[in-house]
This record gives structure tokens, sequence and C-alpha cells, in this order.
């Protein structure tokens, strides 16, 4: 069945796309706290990256234009901006263009140009002002973190009519579960660090009660 993405989308349509885009929005942010934190064990980033690849592709393919647009344009700009930077990255983004074209020849896929422009090019400037937040504080910091530039492009792309209003929806469960691991990911490494600090410091009291 493909997900419709005008005005008069099922209540079952509208539930399965907040599903899928929550899923990959804490999808992709699992797979980066993993590897660059080493909060989540590897082998799980793994199987996730497998999963999401392929609901990604699932996605760009039924859901189209806007899932083709949105993602298409996330996976340029992750490559643009070089942040696919390990082997789950780079198995998911194959297993989603895999995905893509093994949906293809039952799908109604169209590629709609400006949307991927826009999307391209937010999804771009998010990415790099991700980089430059780690190096500010305070508000300014909290805001390029958010990355606020594609809320803009879709905003727009809505305001345009270009697509309905109920793309905030799945966009914003996206952006939330995101959002939410990554709060988890603060919160875990906070109590591994305290883990750490005690075995630590029973490590160097159990060598003081020997000497």
């Amino acid at each position: 069945m493909r997900l419709p993405y005008c005005e008069g989308r099922t209540m079952f349509d509208i539930l399965q796309l907040v599903f899928l885009y929550g899923f990959l929005g804490g999808s992709i942010k699992f797979i980066d706290e993993a590897y660059d934190d080493r909060a989540y064990p590897i082998k799980a980033a793994r199987v996730v990256a497998v999963l999401s690849g392929v609901a990604m592709g699932f996605l760009m393919a039924r859901d189209s234009p806007f899932s083709t647009a949105f993602y298409g344009a996330m996976l340029i700009s992750l490559a643009l901006a070089r942040k696919i930077d390990n082997e789950s990255f780079l198995a998911g983004t194959v297993l989603a263009v895999v995905s893509l074209a093994a949906f293809y020849p039952s799908s109604d896929v169209s590629l709609a140009l400006v949307p991927l422009a826009l999307f391209l090019a937010a999804g771009f400037v998010d990415e790099v002002a991700d980089g430059w937040a780690h190096r500010l504080q305070g508000v300014p910091r909290a805001i390029l973190m958010y990355r606020p530039f594609s809320d803009i492009a879709l905003f727009a792309l809505i305001a345009a009519g270009t697509f309905s209003w109920t793309y905030a929806l799945p966009y914003f469960a996206f952006t939330l579960s995101y959002l939410a691991v990554d709060r988890i990911s603060c919160r875990e490494e906070r109590v591994l660090g305290l883990e750490r600090i005690r075995a630590l410091s029973a490590g160097g009291l159990l060598r003081l009660s020997r000497r």
C-alpha cells in the first residue's frame, strides 16, 4: 500500500509514518552514540543499522515524494558533511538505497527537485552547524544542536502548499526521538562515569588496605 501525501490520509497511514519516523530518528542517534561515545554496544548498533536502512528505503519508495526528498537529502547531506563515518552508518545507507531499488517497481516514486534541494541545503547547514555547536556555550549551542534549519525548510514547504501539514507529525516524531535518545545517552554516560569512579575508589582503598 502506498502511503498518500495528501490531506485524505487515514489514521493508520499517519500512525505508520509517525512510528517509522520516530524509529529512524532514535536509530540514527543510537548508532551515533554507540560509535562516538560507546554509550551502547556496537553489535546492537549494527542490528539497528540494518533495520533502519530497510525502513528508510521503504519510506522513500512508498511515501513519495515527501520521504523520497527528506531522506534522500539527508543521505546526500550526511555524505557531503562526511558524517557517514562508521560501518553501521555505511551499511544503513547502502541498505536504504538497495531497499528503495527493491520497492521501486511496485511503488509510485517521484522526485520533487525543489523539496529535495531545500532539504539538502538545510540538512547540510544543520550538519555543519552541529559541528560548530560543540565549540559554543549556552543558548547558541542549544539552538545549533537542535538543528533548526530543517524545521524552517519543512514549514516553508507546508506554507507553500507543497506538502500537507500532517507531515509535521512524523517529522517531529523523528526529531523528538532523536533528542530523547540523546538525553538518555547523556544519563547513561553519567551513570557509567560514576561507576568508574566508584570502581577506581574501591580499587584504591583496597590497595591501601594491603599496604
